[in-house]
């Protein structure tokens, strides 16, 4: 397989594992947001939130992969930012005021919740791998 084949075949299955992994956390984030409003749980309530979390995930998933966690093992990568995005699309959904889009607010807490946490691994990566100047 050439270079080129193997780029591609990768950041498919980022898009996939960002599906899925995108998925959990706006399901995450949508039922707690559920349980801390009072509702009982459901899964109702996760399976929205996944709907949205999913196509975040199959964007955010490829671009941090390739762009900013190259030395970061991927299921560390995967489990820190799904729980970035779960806690940003809580904070984004209470953050929200009166007369705002809380489903915008929600998904753009849940990405720079991620966002956030990429950033922090990427730190703490560099800082072990002696990279910091």
């Amino acid at each position: 397989m050439t270079r080129l084949g193997r780029i591609v075949v990768v950041t498919i299955a980022l898009v996939g594992a960002g599906i899925v992994f995108g998925a959990l956390a706006g399901g995450t984030a949508f039922a707690f947001v559920g349980l801390l409003a009072g509702e009982r749980i459901s899964t109702e309530l996760f399976e929205i939130g996944g709907l949205f979390g999913a196509p975040l995930g199959a964007v955010t998933a490829p671009l941090l992969a390739w762009l900013l966690l190259r030395r970061v093992p991927l299921g560390r990568m995967f489990l820190v930012c799904s729980v970035g995005t779960a806690i940003g699309g809580v904070a984004g959904w209470f953050a929200t005021t009166a007369g705002d889009d809380i489903i915008v607010n929600s998904l753009g807490g849940a990405l720079i919740g991620c966002v956030i946490a990429a950033i922090a691994l990427w730190h703490r990566t560099r800082l072990r791998l002696g990279e910091a100047a």
